[in-house]
C-alpha cells in the first residue's frame, strides 16, 4: 500500500496509478461534502468531477504545507459552490458595515444534539444561511475566505452566520417543544 506522500508524488508526475489511487482514496468523504454544498446528488457529482480535474491540473502547486486532505476539501467546496452558482441562485442580504450583531442564548440542549439531528436542522435553513453556517461552523472558514469564495463582503458572512446560529436555536427550541409534547 502507498503512502499518502508517494500517491502525490506519483500524481504530480501524471501516473495514471497514483491518480486513480487518490480518487478512490478521497472520493466517497469529498463526495459527501459536495453533496451538502449542493444538495443534488448529479450536481454533487459534477462538483467532485471538476475538484479531481483542478487537482490534477495544480497539484504540483501543493508545497506539502498543510493537510493535503485539508487542500482537496478546499478545492471540493469551491467547485461545488461554483457549480451551485452556475445552476441555482443563492441571495444574500447585504448588511451594513456597523450593523450590531444580535447572538442568540445557545441552549444547553446544543451540545447533545446528534450529528443526523443537526444535519438535519442545518437542511432547514435557507440555502444562503446554510451555506455560511456550514462553512463557518463544520469547515472551520474564517469570514475573509467566505466572503471570498461566496463573492459577498465579510459583514455579509458574520450577518449570516449569525442569522443562521438564530435559526438553528429557533430550530431546536421547537423540536425540543415538540419532543417533549409527544413525551407528555
Amino acid at each position: 500500500m502507498q503512502s499518502i506522500e508517494d500517491i502525490i508524488l506519483g500524481c504530480k508526475e501524471g501516473n495514471r496509478k497514483c491518480q486513480d489511487a487518490l480518487v478512490q482514496k478521497f472520493a466517497p468523504g469529498l463526495l459527501s461534502l459536495c453533496i451538502r454544498y449542493t444538495s443534488d446528488k448529479e450536481l454533487a457529482r459534477d462538483a467532485l468531477q471538476e475538484c479531481f480535474i483542478n487537482t490534477f491540473k495544480y497539484i504540483n502547486k501543493y508545497e506539502g504545507k498543510g493537510s493535503f486532505e485539508g487542500w482537496l476539501r478546499r478545492i471540493a467546496v469551491t467547485q461545488s459552490i461554483a457549480i451551485n452558482k452556475k445552476f441555482r441562485q443563492v441571495h444574500f442580504e447585504e448588511v451594513a458595515e456597523n450593523s450590531d450583531w444580535q447572538y442568540a442564548e445557545v441552549p444547553d440542549v446544543y451540545g447533545s444534539i446528534e450529528r443526523d439531528e443537526i444535519m438535519s436542522l442545518m437542511n432547514q435553513l435557507p440555502e444562503s444561511l446554510y451555506l455560511v453556517f456550514n462553512m463557518s461552523v463544520v469547515e472551520g472558514y474564517p469570514h475573509h475566505e467566505i466572503a471570498s469564495i461566496l463573492g459577498i463582503t465579510e459583514s455579509t458572512s458574520r450577518s449570516a452566520l449569525c442569522k443562521a446560529r438564530n435559526r438553528m436555536i429557533e430550530l431546536i427550541n421547537k423540536n425540543e417543544i415538540t419532543s417533549l409534547a409527544k413525551v407528555g
